[in-house]
Order: structure tokens, then sequence, then C-alpha cells
């Protein structure tokens, strides 16, 4: 059941991902599902065709390094040896003390409708994400708007790129509006819960 939760988190953030929009933190949480998860690495691969190059290319300078270590396996192989032993452990640290940073993240996430004469059938779907500290503070907040006719998606989208304060990144990924919402941020987990169940009707919320 978690793994379902986690997947709806992680697919919902890949398209700002793509766009290097998440802070360390969401990219943390992000990699770390998608190299546990073959779904949503294609997921992520479909959106990013990209990706399939770039690791071709990594594979062919893998394969490269391999065969040069080969000649020389003989006069560095103690050298060698003793770099493994030191990165695999600085490795370990570092992806040990990710997980323990990671872990003390929390995200929130509901989905709800909201009445709109541009959306189809006169009604929008809007997806809420917030990332919760280990303080019990948002440290940062996403909004997506799904369902607007193509016709006014542009004009919808402008509105949302006027400079302001409270909403930025707005941006227009497969049809639909993404944009940060920088009035949660510090906000605590409970007050975020009751602004969204009483400015979006929100019935269900979703704390991973």
């Amino acid at each position: 059941m978690k793994q379902n939760r986690d997947c709806k988190i992680v697919q919902d953030l890949l398209p700002t991902y793509i766009e290097n929009l998440t802070n360390g933190v969401t990219n943390e949480f992000i990699e770390e599902h998608i190299a546990k998860c073959p779904e949503c690495a294609q997921v992520l691969e479909d959106m990013n065709g990209d990706l399939k190059l770039e690791k071709i290319n990594q594979d062919y300078e893998i394969n490269y390094l391999k065969k040069l270590k080969l000649k020389w396996v003989q006069s560095i192989s103690i050298i060698g040896i003793v770099v493994v032993i030191i990165a695999f452990g600085v490795i370990m640290y570092i992806n040990r003390k990710s997980q323990i940073q990671i872990r003390n993240y929390t995200f929130l996430r509901a989905e709800t409708v909201m009445d709109d004469e541009d959306g189809e059938n006169g009604q929008i779907a809007v997806t809420l994400i917030a990332v919760i500290d280990e303080k019990g503070k948002c440290k940062s907040a996403r909004v997506v708007y799904k369902g607007y006719n193509s016709e006014v998606l542009k004009e919808k989208y402008e509105n949302y790129s006027i400079p302001d304060y409270e909403v930025s990144n707005a941006q227009i990924i497969n049809n639909e509006i993404h944009h940060n919402f920088n009035k949660w941020n510090g906000n605590t987990k409970e007050e975020i819960k009751n602004y969204w169940k009483n400015n979006y009707e929100v019935k269900e919320i979703e704390e991973i």
C-alpha cells in the first residue's frame, strides 16, 4: 500500500523534477524511489528520452574504464582495492545520511475538483503536494491543475505567471498547469491540512 502511495507522489513530482524545480530533499526522495521501482523508472524514461541516451553513454564510459583497468590491474591492484574500500565507505555514509534526512520529512498529498467554466465538464482536477520538514513546518509546496480546455490553457497559465509573492515557477507540463505555492512555506502540517480542507474542500489527505 505504501509503495502505491509513494508511486503517486513520485509520478506527480516527476515533471517538476525533470525541469530541475524540486529541491535537494525532494530529489533524494524521488531518486531513492526510482532506484527501487521499475514502474516509476519507466515513467521517468518515457517523460525524458535523453535519459536513455545518457545511460548508453555512461555504459560506454564504464566499459572503457573496465578495459583500461584490466591492462593495469597488476600494477595498481593494491591502490584500486584501497580506493574501492574508501569509495564504498563514503557512498554508504552519504546514503545513510540521505536516508535519515528523508525519513525526517513528511509528504502531504490531496486531490480535489474545483468548479471552473473553462474546465472539462465545468470542472478541473487539483492535486496538492506539500513537503513538511523535521520541525513540522512546510518546506515547499506544489499545486497542479488538470482539465483546462486547450484554448484557454495558455491564458490561465499566463495568469499564474504574473510575478506574485505567493505563486512562483508556473509551467505548462503535459497540458497541466504546475506552480509552487509559497504562502504555505513555514506553516505547520495541521495549518496546511486545515487550509486544504477549508479552501479546497479536501476530504482525504495522504500523509507519507
